[in-house]
């Protein structure tokens, strides 16, 4: 359902965030926030901004350079994974009693890059991290010398339990690799002619958006491998190395609203969820200064009346019209003719009447 698109308004955010900020993660709720950055990953209770006690700091992981909320058949709750700037892998669970966290595992998957992106599939509870890992990269045990991963999706557009995955890799021709779910041979290979430097999917339109730092975003249809503009959905959020955070109407790709941070440095981490059924935006500067970083919140309020609402409403009112119109113009004029445009033999008893008539006037 559509609604008259509102701008977005600043709201409390986070104001004490020591360390640079390099991603940012939602709960599916809009419960908790997960930040990453050079002191690793923190959490911070998105009712009233507040940070939540954590398992652990960055220590020799390095910084936080990817995060995921993911939420697995037999979880009560959800779990975050994280990766790292030296290549470890960890994983923080909720405690089922309380809003704790704990660390469940952290293992070191590669020694050569970080983890570039997260993906999980909750069709068969599979979660593959993406190690950049120099000029040898490394997917699960296949080895792909051009290979260098950007970002990571399974392929959520069919029914199938062993989904493809989705790797988009670094480069200026933006090659885009689909590998088999099972094994993770290469499929087939894409290059769409744009600089990833990040990476956005929405399978239920069969759409994906990348980030180029040179052009801006464009939006590609994976089925039949075009650049687009065709799309049944409503805003694409991205960041800029301006301190601007920019969301563009996906339809004529136009600038729907520009917010401002404040200060003209880069914005990367960029992440949107819906708070209190309200579409939002949260971002935060990803330089690392001296002092306190800020997150930036901004909601948009929806419009109490559906525009598929007020179309019905609009369409019973010229029907409305259209029949009274009707009723005035024809019908009516029909039922005066035949009321007082029939002879006297339509009208057994007009001889009476007119022989009543001519009595009284006597």
């Amino acid at each position: 359902m559509s609604y008259f698109r509102l701008p977005y308004r600043r709201q409390r955010g986070v104001e004490n965030h020591t360390g640079s900020i390099l991603a940012l993660a939602v709960t599916e709720n809009a419960k908790t926030l997960a930040t990453g950055g050079s002191q690793g990953t923190r959490l911070f209770n998105m009712d009233n901004m507040t940070e939540v006690k954590r398992p652990s700091g960055a220590g020799s992981r390095g910084h936080t350079v990817s995060l995921l909320w993911a939420r697995q058949t037999e979880e009560h709750h959800d779990v975050l994974y994280s990766g790292t700037q030296n290549g470890y892998f960890f994983c923080w669970r909720q405690d089922k009693e309380s809003t704790v966290f704990e660390e469940t595992f952290a293992t070191q998957i590669t020694h050569a890059g970080e983890i570039t992106g997260l993906a999980f599939d909750s069709t068969n509870n599979r979660l593959t991290p993406t190690p950049g890992c120099g000029r040898r990269p490394t997917f699960s045990v296949k080895k792909y010398s051009n290979l260098l991963p950007r970002s990571i999706t399974f392929a959520a557009f069919d029914n199938s339990s062993d989904r493809d995955i989705i790797v988009f890799g670094s480069g200026h021709n933006g090659p885009v690799y689909t590998l088999r779910g099972t094994s993770g041979e290469r499929r087939s290979e894409w290059n769409i002619g744009s600089y990833i430097g990040g990476a956005a999917v929405d399978w239920s339109e069969g759409v994906f958006c990348v980030n180029d730092p040179y052009v801006g975003p464009a939006l590609f249809r994976y089925a039949n491998r075009t650049k687009t503009r065709t799309f049944e959905g409503s805003t694409i959020i991205t960041g800029s190395d301006h301190g601007k955070i920019y969301a563009f109407d996906v339809r004529s790709g136009d600038t729907v609203q520009t917010l401002e941070t404040g200060r003209a440095k880069r914005v990367k981490a960029v992440a949107t969820a819906e708070i209190g059924g309200e579409p939002a935006i949260i971002a935060a500067h990803s330089y690392t200064d001296e002092g306190f970083q800020q997150i930036f919140v901004w909601k948009r309020a929806r419009s109490p009346i559906a525009w598929d609402t007020v179309v019905t409403f609009l369409q019973a009112l010229v029907l409305l019209g259209f029949v009274i119109f009707v009723y005035q113009n024809v019908v009516e004029k029909m039922w005066q003719q035949s009321k007082w445009g029939r002879t006297s033999w339509e009208h057994p008893k007009w001889d009476e009447m007119i022989w009543e008539e001519s009595v009284d006037s006597l």
